[in-house]
């Protein structure tokens, strides 16, 4: 899943939500910065999927939820809700299992995460820069695309907002406004390079910096990175990941090891046919395995009602479906969704709307039980507080 603000798809579909402060001077210009924006968060997810750190964590949140499972399924036959007063030591190895598989699985990927000093970009660039760079690229080529010499003035105007870490590894590897769209491209090779590989790292980074655009061309070339997505697949052994998966419940109901490795092999298979371009990559994403939007109104937006006005039955007539979560007034005292799911660009999502619900919700409500803080957005943490509490009453 995705998290989408509900101003912001406001401005991509404003004739479903109706913005508090009316419409857009550019209408057509703001739908397509806000396209850029979901896709943005589409990459994030494709790249998860694909860079083995973060294919550890979707494997590792499966298992939390499945133990989780297994444990509130147990209690519930035996007329108890609150875990803390009837968890018995066979509850307690699952839970203690799952704390030492996360463990394991953040020591294994330490390394990966450890800042890297990159001539000319940064002295402590981090794999979570390579990866919002990425999205980013994404989002720039896309909008390059629609804009043409547009997408140029609007990257100069991020690089004086967004963080300088992730900013300057763009800037490193671009040259004129000329020649922005072929410098995207090559820049998005490289970071592929760097996230697709067995042993991911900001350190690779200093393989390119320094080359020739030839150089760095050869070095990144397709072949080359989908010769380190198969040999990160022999290595991983994806298909052989075991996770422990609760037996008396339906796979079509908690996404499991297998949902993800398949989940895995879908993209690791459209981002081959996409020949690995960005251009290529934001034009088909629709064939990927494209996750549900979560939208939903910042704690400002509720306070003060400059939610936007939408109706359930909208977003399901223009999407194909929808799943709300909680309502709030708007200005006009109407209720208005505050949070909910819909399908991305009315596709098909990978996962069903409700396991989206379910997953989120049991993660949320079992935090305790794991020791841990769990937080998505006010909207969300508010509805799933109050389910929670119904649950327990």
């Amino acid at each position: 899943m995705i998290l989408i603000r509900s101003d912001v798809l406001a401005r991509h579909s404003p004739e479903i939500w109706t913005a508090q402060d009316g419409p857009s001077a550019d209408p057509e210009r703001e739908r397509l910065l806000a396209e850029a924006t979901i896709l943005h968060e589409i990459r994030h997810f494709h790249d998860a999927l694909l860079c083995p750190p973060l294919y550890d964590r979707f494997m590792i949140e499966a298992e939390r939820n499945a133990v989780a499972a297994t444990v509130i399924a147990a209690l519930s036959e035996n007329g108890e809700r609150d875990p803390g007063k009837s968890l018995g030591d066979e509850h307690g190895h699952l839970i203690e299992m799952h704390r030492e598989n996360a463990v394991r699985f953040t020591r294994r990927n330490a390394p990966a995460y450890k800042p890297a000093s990159v001539s000319g970009i940064g002295q402590t660039i981090t794999l979570v820069d390579l990866l919002e760079a990425n999205a980013l690229v994404t989002e720039l080529s896309f909008l390059h695309e629609a804009f043409d010499g547009g997408a140029y003035d609007h990257w100069l105007s991020l690089r004086s907002s967004l963080p300088a870490k992730y900013t300057k590894i763009i800037s490193r590897f671009s040259r004129t406004r000329e020649s922005f769209g072929e410098d995207l491209q090559r820049v998005s090779a490289v970071l592929m390079r760097c996230l697709y590989r067995p042993e991911p790292s900001a350190a690779a980074l200093n393989d390119v910096v320094g080359l020739t655009e030839g150089e760095i061309d050869a070095l990144c070339d397709s072949r080359v990175i989908g010769e380190q997505l198969t040999e990160t697949d022999q290595c991983q052994n994806y298909a052989m990941f075991t996770i422990l998966e609760p037996d008396q419940h339906p796979r079509r109901v908690f996404t499991n090891a297998v949902d993800i490795t398949e989940l895995h092999g879908l993209c690791r298979t459209r981002m081959r046919e996409s020949q690995f371009r960005v251009d290529a990559y934001h034009r088909g994403v629709r064939d990927f395995p494209v996750p549900a939007t979560g939208f939903f109104a910042d704690a400002d937006m509720v306070t003060e009602r400059r939610l936007p006005f939408v109706r359930k039955a909208d977003i399901r007539a223009a999407y194909g479906d929808a799943f709300s979560l909680s309502s709030a007034k708007d200005r006009q005292r109407r209720a208005t969704l505050a949070c909910g799911f819909f399908p991305t660009f009315g596709t098909v999502p990978c996962l069903d709307l409700s396991r989206v619900d379910l997953m989120l919700g049991l993660r949320f409500g079992t935090q305790v039980l794991f020791g841990e803080k769990v937080s998505y957005n006010h909207a969300m943490d508010q509805a799933y507080a109050a389910v929670y509490r119904r649950w327990m009453e």
